[in-house]
């Protein structure tokens, strides 16, 4: 591979460099640009792989190309021309499903309590529990009144309700899906893209 400068252009923080590059039995021309105080010559030549791999991309611009151990881009990228250019299929693994079965649990329901005459009558159980109550008020303080919430206990009664089975008409304890089954389902690898052969496209000069 040769690199042959054709002309140069001073920019404010560096200058572009119009080349042609020989390689491959073709010229490529090409321009880029390089640190203001650098040999233009001596830069492009150490920078000739980088140079090559960026052909190579312009031409293959849809390669999808595997880093090779212990390889350049370069000979990575000429490895997969070698090779056939082509990508290689991108498949995902589909982990298998355990067979489940549904799950039910017993609908409970709290039973109504049947009206009774007064003097036989029945009521829930009721138990007795201390809430904290509070209310906000107005209080003096020397010579200012103050806003201020007061907490005080208040026992209250509350109805304490026992939860039973409930049945159906054919006497069988009605149940209640907590989760659906699951079907078993075998590992699988899905395909998402098939191998395909990359079609070298045609060089365009940059200048």
């Amino acid at each position: 591979m040769a690199i042959s400068i054709q002309s140069s252009r001073d920019n404010a923080d560096d200058k572009t460099v119009f080349f042609t590059i020989a390689y491959d039995g073709k010229d490529y021309k090409w321009h880029g640009d390089i640190p203001k105080d650098a040999d233009a010559q001596d830069y492009l030549d150490a920078k000739s792989d980088t140079l090559k791999a960026e052909i190579l991309r312009k031409q293959y611009s849809e390669a999808v190309v595997p880093q090779l151990e212990d390889k350049s881009d370069l000979e990575s990228f000429e490895a997969w021309i070698s090779a056939g250019a082509k990508n290689a299929e991108v498949s995902q693994e589909i982990p298998a499903i355990k067979k489940k079965a549904a799950v039910y649990e017993d609908v409970e329901v709290e039973p109504a309590v049947e009206a009774k005459d007064a003097v036989m009558g029945e009521r829930h159980k009721e138990i007795e529990k201390e809430v904290d109550k509070s209310e906000v008020k107005v209080v003096k303080e020397g010579d200012k009144y103050v806003q201020k919430t007061v907490v005080s206990k208040e026992v209250v009664k509350e109805s304490v309700y026992e939860e039973v089975p409930l049945y159906g008409e054919d006497g069988e304890k009605v149940k209640r899906l907590v989760s659906e089954a699951v079907k078993a389902v075998a590992k699988k690898t899905l395909v998402i893209k098939p191998e395909a052969t990359i079609e070298k496209k045609a060089w365009v000069d940059s200048h």
